[in-house]
């Protein structure tokens, strides 16, 4: 379990960059208390988690930044394919 100060500036920092919620391989998947019953949100950390299952934590973490400055937070091909997952089967 992450130590109560971590998980007081996870929600802070949360709250001050406007997220509902962060996968932070291998540490876990943190979402606002008021949020977790949001089950689409859920399945957008949730493809983050299996990117990091497939890619590992180094990986993971160097091609989502270099995806985010390339490219954009939005248009960032990870955070894509978390929100085609967050939007559910079409």
């Amino acid at each position: 379990m992450t130590p109560k100060p971590a998980r007081h500036l996870i929600r802070w920092m949360l709250r001050w960059r406007g997220f509902a919620g962060v996968t932070l391989p291998p540490f876990g998947i943190y979402i606002l208390a008021e949020r977790m019953h949001d089950e689409g949100l859920i399945r957008h950390e949730q493809a983050h988690w299996e990117q990091y299952k497939r890619m590992g934590a180094i990986r993971f973490y160097l091609t989502y930044i270099w995806q985010v400055l390339r490219y954009s937070y939005r248009n960032a091909p990870m955070e894509v394919e978390a929100r085609a997952a967050q939007n559910g089967p079409r």
